[in-house]
């Protein structure tokens, strides 16, 4: 956190929402929001379990491609509006077999880390730090806005031979809750 260092807008704790041994999903650890240089950025710990179908992908040298969509909008705000703001953040999941190593490709920024464990891979997956969102500037103060956020596996980035199958077996089917929160600049 930081990363923030003007005034912080919004601090939420989300505690660990626990996933069963064999469940599957994508949980926050915790969610900051707030302004840094004129933006409003996200700092964001999510928790991933991929399931079997996944794994068995990933080991085979599949890569996987998460979006977390990020949507801002005044909570007055009609039904039929488009957002205010709105971001997708990819991250893209690599196994490499011949170097028996793990990368993390964030392509807003254009870094790759790799790492020697899944387990240290999928920790850096869920750690988005610094995300722009919106311009503070396009905020009006003293009024509510609404920050939804959710994450979800993006099938249509598979090779395409796999994604007939992938649409139709829950196997790849993989998202978060949508979460939502309140912002007042």
């Amino acid at each position: 956190m930081s990363r923030i260092r003007t005034r912080m807008l919004l601090l939420l704790f989300c505690g660990f929402f626990s996933l069963s041994a064999q469940g599957a999903g994508i949980s926050y650890k915790a969610v900051a929001i707030g302004e840094q240089d004129g933006w409003i950025v996200l700092d964001l710990l999510q928790h991933y379990v991929l399931g079997d179908t996944m794994l068995e992908a990933l080991e085979n040298g599949v890569p996987l491609t998460f979006a977390t969509e990020i949507v801002i909008d005044p909570e007055d705000a009609s039904f039929w509006r488009s957002a205010l703001g709105r971001k997708i953040v990819r991250r893209k999941l690599s196994y490499h077999p011949l170097a028996g190593e793990y990368e993390v490709l964030d392509p807003d920024v254009g870094t790759r880390r790799r790492f020697a464990t899944r387990d240290a891979a999928l920790v850096a997956l869920g750690d988005l730090k610094g995300k722009r969102i919106i311009r503070a500037s396009t905020l009006d103060k003293g009024r509510f806005y609404r920050i939804t956020i959710q994450t979800a596996f993006d099938i249509g980035e598979l090779p395409l031979p796999l994604r007939p199958k992938a649409y139709l077996s829950p196997g790849w089917h993989l998202s978060s809750k949508v979460y939502e929160w309140r912002l007042q600049p």
